[in-house]
């Protein structure tokens, strides 16, 4: 049987994307990396870029840990200015 994580957050002013990911790619890279190696493409309005290059990296980690790559899937949101 496959564990399920949910998470829960308020949106911010502030807060500029959101990262759907499996854990193939949180297994080695950290929610704060993860922000670093997005919000370039965020600010060039290029998620689908964004993803690509999360992805590659997630791989690339794994490669360097572990014989066998777990999934690796991930989507990316970039949020317009919201109103709270």
């Amino acid at each position: 049987m496959t564990s399920l994580e949910v998470f829960k957050f308020d949106l911010r002013k502030e807060d500029k994307f959101i990262v759907i990911a499996s854990d193939g790619i949180w297994e080695f890279i950290s929610s704060q990396e993860a922000a670093e190696i997005v919000y370039p493409y965020y600010l060039k309005n290029t998620a689908e870029e964004a993803a690509d290059v999360l992805v590659k990296e997630a791989r690339k980690r794994w490669e360097s840990k572990e014989e066998v790559i777990d999934d690796i899937t991930c989507i990316i949101i970039f949020l317009e200015s919201i109103t709270i």
